[in-house]
């Protein structure tokens, strides 16, 4: 008896209908200040600034997210 493997391609793409999520959270030791979720990452990076214009402080965690979708490669 001979087994036979069929393999199929496929490829991780960004949702087409989702939109990436940028947030941030400030990584000074007496701060729990984090950016609310938004849709652009310059509105994000815009959120840090002014903290850090408020604060002085100047080291922040981006996180960028979004829904993926696996599709086979035809």
């Amino acid at each position: 008896m001979r087994a036979v493997f069929r393999y199929m391609s496929y490829v991780m793409r960004r949702h087409p209908s989702a939109e990436t999520t940028a947030t941030a959270r400030c990584l000074h030791p007496d701060c729990r200040w984090g950016s609310a979720p938004t849709g652009s990452a310059d509105a994000c990076t815009d959120m840090c600034i002014a903290h850090t214009g408020r604060t002085g402080h100047i080291t922040f965690v981006r996180e960028f997210s979004e829904v993926a979708v696996v599709e086979r490669v035809r």
